[in-house]
């Protein structure tokens, strides 16, 4: 082969690895009771979940892969009644062993909701978890990315491998149950002035930080803990990382 074909082949090569991705957004939109539930798993891609003061779920989800076969292959799966909503995702198969079964797709999901709605499980492997303004009880899951939740007032459960947590309560008292895990990643909770909640929490490798409750922290060879009282501690709030540091702050 000459150096012209070579040329050619190199422009050809070059012009495919820049064609755009392909894009594809749908909508969904089902009514739920006030305190119904939702649920979502998600592989790749963020998870937007906003409480809002209408009677239904508003699903958009933008689907996107390399090509369009990998495009046919995302599937999104929903269930539905009147007071339950889960939404699953697949993403489909490749041929390689290292890709860990899954192909080039990613969904992304913005979600209103009404406010009253509890969040049992919004999930994604490779993804942020990013939820606001929802009355109920929350669950917030992801292994490669952060989890952002602000305006919570109900008890909350936050996971993520490798990310930061970063929470904000308009309450928190009454019972109340919060817990928070990372591996790899801060831990941050913003708390009304008038909380009322034990605070418990531990890192291997991280600092902690609790002085705007003045709660003291306890400095070991190896790690560091928290544990005190904000008001009467009716409420709970559980902390824990491997690396990375963990703040109890005031709104």
């Amino acid at each position: 082969m000459g150096i012209r074909h070579f040329l050619i082949a190199g422009v050809m090569l070059a012009s495919s690895s820049l064609a755009p991705d392909v894009t594809e957004e749908e909508t969904y939109s089902y009514k739920l009771d006030n305190g119904g539930h939702l649920s979502v798993s998600n592989i790749n891609g963020s998870i937007t979940v906003t409480g809002s003061s209408r009677d239904s779920v508003e699903i958009i989800a933008t689907k996107k892969a390399d090509n369009q076969d990998a495009m046919d292959e995302i599937e999104i799966e929903i269930t539905h009644t009147s007071d339950r909503i889960t939404i699953e995702t697949e993403i489909g198969h490749s041929d390689s062993w290292f890709s860990f079964g899954d192909n080039s797709g990613e969904v992304t999901y913005e979600i209103l909701v009404p406010k009253g709605t509890g969040l049992e499980g919004i999930e994604s492997v490779n993804g942020d978890v990013i939820i606001a303004g929802v009355a109920g009880k929350v669950v917030a899951e992801t292994v490669n990315g952060d989890v952002n939740c602000t305006d919570l007032a109900s008890d909350a459960k936050f996971s993520t491998v490798n990310g930061d947590v970063e929470a904000t309560f308009t309450r928190l008292e009454d019972g109340q149950r919060v817990k928070a895990d990372s591996v790899n990643g801060r831990l941050t909770f913003t708390l009304p002035e008038d909380a009322d909640v034990r605070v418990s929490a531990d890192s291997l490798n991280g600092n902690i930080n609790g002085r705007d409750f003045d709660l003291e922290t306890d400095d070991g060879f190896i790690g560091s803990g928290m544990d005190g009282e904000i008001g009467g501690g009716s409420a709970t709030l559980s902390a824990n990382t491997v690396n990375g540091s963990i703040k109890v702050r005031s709104d």
